[in-house]
């Protein structure tokens, strides 16, 4: 069985900037990484009078308003989003002709998604 040794470290090791501009960019690709990548991540703008909250903790987002159509991003919980008033079959129309299931968005206070 191979043996793994670990090289000695000495406190001056983990001593100074060096070390915390190093740990501080392991631990911000960590929580990228965590986060799911860097993705594409939509985010409300106003261009629609019609703003939503995800509610689930992942939105899937499609070309069309079925769960068989393609999917083309995933959106985290708590994301604001641009929507239309359209809801076709469950499914409510977001900017740019992409798709997702109305039940997961909750319109956020002002807005006119009615």
């Amino acid at each position: 069985m191979a043996r793994i040794t670990v090289p000695k470290l000495e406190a001056s090791t983990f001593k100074g900037w060096t070390f915390v501009l190093v740990a501080g960019v392991v631990l911000a690709i960590l929580a990228i990484i965590d986060r799911g990548g860097l993705g594409e991540i939509t985010a409300a703008n106003g261009s629609t009078s019609c703003q939503l909250e995800v509610v689930t903790d992942e939105l899937n987002v499609r070309n069309g308003p079925s769960q068989g159509a393609a999917l083309v991003e995933t959106v985290p919980r708590g994301a604001r989003i641009d929507g239309t008033k359209v809801v076709t079959d469950g499914f409510r129309e977001l900017e740019e002709g992409r798709w997702a299931a109305d039940q997961f968005l909750s319109p956020l206070p002002g807005s006119d998604c009615a």
